[in-house]
């Protein structure tokens, strides 16, 4: 059973947390313009107008607030390295936002960055009795975690293409940490997954409804929250054994980020295999596929979203069959992998070939863009405390969430 003073404690860093971050929002909104921190659109970025990008400095100051109140109920010493970590990750990401750095130099930070953390423990060195593997050496071990480190770094700042889609995908895999941590009465890394979960909830509003508020996490927080995702494998995969889930702790890690990381992969291969670098930016992310079916931000979003979940169920249903850890793991990654590029390249042939089946698909996204304009309008009236003319009414605007 759950201690009532846990479950309370992390409540309450969800609550302070969202607290903290709608009252700096505002403030941080005002700033950026004032110093002209934004995000200018091009022919890359979807955007149609400058916005903010000083929302990762909303998170973080925010969930970094709650940390420290909650250090008062229960000592979080032991997060003195990673919390040093992620402030160096959370300067890294601030610098590419305001002036841009090179993509080599932040590809290094991340390499450096991974490399202290698994020299202070925080290090992926089991594979849980995948294929009769369990403790590795120093040095597989040291790869590994690399590799998993700046992967997951890289897939979270990549994915951050639509309205709410990062903070989206950061408070889906930060409530299923915060559970699993829960469920292991490990009250410090609760407090870490629940402080940032209650500092992306007053961001999503703001970024996906609002329209004086809007701003864009930027690499300040999606860089972060791949340094969290990466925090987080490695203490699932080192808590106690419980449960029978957590004799699939590797697998559940691929199913909980699996959209950013296998959408990763595909991207950077077909990069690759085109010739070109595969930190350079493009758009044949998954998001960018259901762009080009006009479909608004929130409902890309939505649909990612439910996919992750889908994808996530797969997972927690094939444990309940009992197989081996080597074939549940095979065989949540060969679904969870094909779920994720089958969607992207089914769609993008339909696109490219023009058959009538992507045509009915994109007039399908238009009708329900129609449908939930007038909900998205009340929301965005009701989050800026502003009445905005009726975009419905105005026959230039049909679709009130394309920018």
């Amino acid at each position: 059973m759950l201690t009532k003073h846990l479950v309370l404690l992390s409540f309450a860093c969800v609550v302070i947390a969202a607290l903290l971050a709608s009252f700096v929002n505002p403030s941080l909104v005002k700033l950026a313009y004032h110093k002209r921190i934004l995000d200018n659109p091009n022919a890359r970025k979807l955007q149609k107008r400058p916005v903010p990008v000083i929302g990762g400095m909303s998170v973080f100051v925010a969930a970094t607030g709650a940390i420290l109140l909650a250090n008062f109920v229960v000592g979080t010493n032991t997060l003195f390295i990673p919390v040093v970590c992620l402030i160096a990750m959370f300067f890294v990401g601030i610098i590419d936002d305001m002036v841009g750095i090179s993509y080599v130099v932040k590809f290094a930070f991340q390499v450096v960055l991974v490399f202290l953390l698994w020299y202070f423990g925080f290090r992926i060195d089991t594979l849980g009795g995948i294929l009769g593997i369990h403790r590795l050496g120093l040095a597989p071990s040291l790869v590994l975690s690399l590799l998993a480190g700046v992967g997951l770094i890289n897939a979270m700042n990549l994915i951050d293409g639509v309205d709410g889609l990062a903070s989206g995908l950061g408070v889906y895999s930060g409530l299923i940490c915060g559970i699993i941590f829960l469920l292991h009465y490990d009250a410090v890394y609760a407090v870490l997954s629940m402080s940032f979960v209650g500092a992306l909830l007053p961001f999503f509003v703001h970024n996906v409804f609002s329209k004086k508020y809007k701003m864009f996490i930027g690499d300040s927080g999606s860089l972060v929250l791949g340094m969290l995702a990466y925090l987080f494998t490695c203490r699932i995969i080192h808590l106690p054994y419980l449960y029978l889930i957590d004799d699939y702790s590797i697998s559940m890690m691929l199913a909980i980020y699996a959209v950013p990381v296998y959408d990763t992969l595909r991207v950077m291969t077909f990069r690759i295999l085109h010739g070109h670098s595969p930190f350079l930016p493009d758009k044949t992310h998954l998001h960018h596929v259901f762009i080009s079916m006009k479909y608004p931000h929130v409902l890309v979003t939505c649909i990612i979203l439910t996919i992750s979940v889908i994808i996530f169920l797969i997972w927690f249903g094939l444990t309940w069959l009992e197989l081996s850890i080597t074939w549940t793991t095979v065989i949540s990654v060969t679904i969870s992998a094909m779920i994720v590029w089958l969607i992207y390249i089914v769609i993008d042939r339909q696109r490219f070939f023009g058959t009538r089946q992507y045509a009915r698909q994109v007039a399908l996204a238009r009708y329900r863009t129609k449908r939930i304009s007038r909900f998205y309008y009340r929301m965005q009236c009701l989050v800026d405390r502003k009445h905005y003319p009726a975009p419905w009414k105005d026959e230039k605007k049909t679709n009130a969430l394309s920018d």
